[in-house]
């Protein structure tokens, strides 16, 4: 169950209650803009604790949905040096690792070594920023807290909570060596260089980066791979401010470039193909292009928009997907999503520069259709927006027009951004805000994904439940192999019976508004064999069951008796009885014996006798043998295994001191004269 927090005197608010298609939610943080962190204590989540207003740091959404930042620049100069995690589950900001303070000095440490004293200290402008399969997130360039450009990768554990320094220089402003084109070498690094916004992860996990501003502008491609820790230029020219080259659109071609370029959107498709979308070139404009770049064929393709800067955009009608759609152009729109239908998604930044008018637009690129959609904003600059109450969306809200602000995408599809810039008024902010894609008006519908888990390794006749872990989806149908009942439509089916011994298949088919999506497991459940049948022999006051079971337990009239859990017991009361067997597969297999009558035991061999007590735990005596009084026998006892362990030899006693036996069952042999007497007994 979701935390629930107390908003006003008269709202409880779930951190998704009142979410609305199409609608966005201010969830955290302040509608003030140039507010400081309340940090709390490092480590410790609270409802209270949130970061400071910042510009252009760099964030990661985890592999659990969990969401982080770093960085990032706290008014004019003031750069900060930590790192947050928030959990939109609870909505809840944590202070994971850093000084808590302004302007902090980078501790590097030695390269390639974690320590729990690196930082790579205060840190903005738009660092690259990636998390790799592990949940490892990393950091490439921006400026330093003295906005100078670096060149350095770090590497952040966010099991370890420890910075790792993994390549680049630790100094400001390194030239760099792109090596040769194409060719990864470990002496190969990108140039110092900020507001590097693209970081794309391909299909294979290696990293990616463009552009960016450092001693000019520049049109370089570089690919990092983490298993060699090599970089490799790809592409573009690393030394010089090339302008773009078009071509034709949508025809890829190796001469084809975006040119030197910096703050814009950036997806990696479905397809492992990177795109970019936006952007600014400091000496003629902002762009409003879409660029695709092919991995497989080391090419650039210009896929939409004007080949001029500063376009005025067409947005259309919002809602409605049209060929003629163009967003304005925009840079520093570093907020950015790809959903699960593969469409991209961006939100705000600013339309030129000089006097950097900010938007709050957001956008859908279909890139199927090849097609925009205006989704939500203002088509106006410097919108204030509309922040509405903190946990509750509406139509009416909208977030202020920004620049620099950063993006997250929860588990649930929904969208989520803050942070950021109002240039105009010089606003610095820390609100945080959801949006939920509304499939009527660009959003996607949702793909249902089949998913389940269940107890699947069980003894024959057990009946067991299936969690459903499916997404996204709205009805269920499950087909259960060898099982009664063999199918069922509920979520999570309980009471599915399996009584044969082997191995059989599951199969749920999740099904949502849109298409289905079935999950086969063969061999799934495995039924394991009916364990060895049971029986109880007796013999005297002694119940045996058949050997070779891994545990048992007796029980004296349906009541479990203590410590009662050998193959055999000696029965101290009449009564009925019976024992539950246990095989290597911990199943159980139980019989019964009644009406059992307990008391002294007479054995027989050639001879009649008595011995008590039995269970005995000191001394046993023996009575009524048919021998002369004080004759001399013999007395040997010998284990289950019949190997002697106490023997007397002419012997007038008729007493047995039992007290170092071990406790369990023995046998009692008596020799006087030609007579032999045999009885069994337990010591306690």
């Amino acid at each position: 169950m979701k935390k629930i927090y107390l908003i006003s005197l008269s709202c409880l608010i779930f951190s998704t209650c009142f979410a609305q298609l199409g609608e966005w939610t201010w969830m955290r943080g302040d509608a003030a803009p140039n507010q400081p962190a309340n940090f709390g204590t490092q480590g410790v989540s609270s409802p209270t604790n949130k970061p400071s207003a910042m510009y252009e740091g760099c964030e990661w959404t985890d592999h659990n949905g969990s969401f982080w930042l770093f960085g990032g620049q706290f008014t004019a100069g003031n750069f900060y040096a930590d790192v947050w995690k928030y959990d939109p589950v609870i909505n809840e900001w944590v202070w994971v690792h850093g000084p808590g303070t302004i302007n902090y000095s980078p501790v590097y440490g030695t390269q390639g070594v974690p320590s729990p004293s690196n930082n790579p200290g205060g840190r903005g402008w738009a660092p690259s920023s990636w998390c790799d399969s592990n949940n490892n997130l990393w950091m490439f360039a921006g400026c330093d807290q003295n906005t100078a450009d670096m060149n350095n990768l770090w590497m952040f554990n966010t099991t370890t909570n420890e910075w790792t320094w993994m390549r680049g220089a630790n100094s400001p402003g390194s030239p760099g060596s792109p090596g040769v084109m194409g060719v990864p070498s470990a002496t190969n690094e990108p140039s110092a260089r900020h507001e590097s916004t693209c970081s794309w992860v391909d299909n294979n996990g290696d990293l990616w980066t463009f552009g960016g501003y450092g001693n000019g502008q520049t049109d370089d491609l570089w690919r990092y791979n983490i298993a060699t820790n090599m970089w490799t230029w790809m592409k573009g020219d690393p030394l010089a401010s090339n302008v773009p080259f078009y071509g034709t659109m949508g025809i890829p071609d190796p001469a084809n470039t975006p040119g030197a370029r910096n703050t814009y959107s950036r997806w990696a498709d479905k397809n492992g193909n990177l795109w970019l979308f936006g952007g600014v070139y400091y000496t003629s404009g902002s762009y409003s292009d879409m660029w695709k770049y092919s991995i497989a064929s080391n090419e650039w393709t210009w896929m939409k928009g004007p080949n001029v800067t500063d376009d005025a955009g067409v947005y259309g009608t919002k809602c409605i997907e049209d060929s003629l759609n163009s967003p304005p152009s925009h840079n520093e729109n570093r907020s950015c999503w790809m959903d699960s239908c593969g469409y991209l998604w961006t939100f705000g930044g600013v339309t030129a520069t000089g006097s950097y008018p900010a938007k709050n637009d957001l956008w859908k690129f279909n890139p199927v259709t090849n097609n925009w959609t205006w989704v939500s904003g203002s088509t106006g600059i410097n919108d204030p927006g509309n922040y509405g109450s903190i946990g509750v969306s509406s139509p009416t809200n909208v977030p202020p027009a920004r620049m620099g602000s950063y993006a997250w995408q929860d588990n649930n599809g929904n969208i989520w951004m803050g942070f950021g810039q109002t240039p105009n008024t010089n606003a610095y902010r820390n609100d945080l805000w959801r949006y939920v894609p509304d499939p009527a008006c660009g959003g996607c519908s949702l793909i249902p994904v089949a998913l389940f888990t269940a107890p699947n390794h069980i003894c024959p006749g057990t009946c067991t439940g299936f969690t459903n872990l499916s997404q996204f989806a709205t009805s269920y149908l499950w087909s259960f192999a060898g099982a009664t009942p063999s199918t069922s439509i509920d979520a999570n089916p309980t009471n599915i019976c399996y009584n044969t011994p082997g191995t059989y298949a599951v199969s749920l088919i999740a099904t949502s508004s849109v298409t289905s999506d079935t999950l086969t497991l063969n061999n799934y459940i495995t039924v394991y064999p009916y364990p060895a049948p049971q029986g109880i022999a007796q013999s005297g006051d002694t119940l045996f069951a058949n050997a070779g079971a891994i545990s048992y337990q007796w029980y004296h009239n349906g009541i479990a008796v203590n410590g009662a859990t050998n193959y055999f017991y000696v029965a101290t009361e009449s009564g009925d009885f019976n024992v539950v067997a246990t095989d290597p597969n911990g199943c159980e297999v139980e019989a019964a014996i009644f009406d059992v009558v307990a008391g002294i035991q007479y054995a027989s061999g050639n001879g009649q006798f008595a011995i008590f007590p039995n269970p005995v735990r000191d001394e046993l005596t023996i009575q009524n043998l048919d021998i002369p009084f004080g004759s001399k026998i013999n007395i040997t006892i010998c284990n289950t295994l019949g190997e002697q362990v106490y023997h007397s030899a002419n012997s007038k006693l008729l007493n047995v001191d039992c007290r170092l036996l071990s406790s369990g069952m023995y046998w009692l042999e008596i020799n006087s004269a030609e007579k032999i007497y045999r009885s069994k007994f337990v010591k306690n």
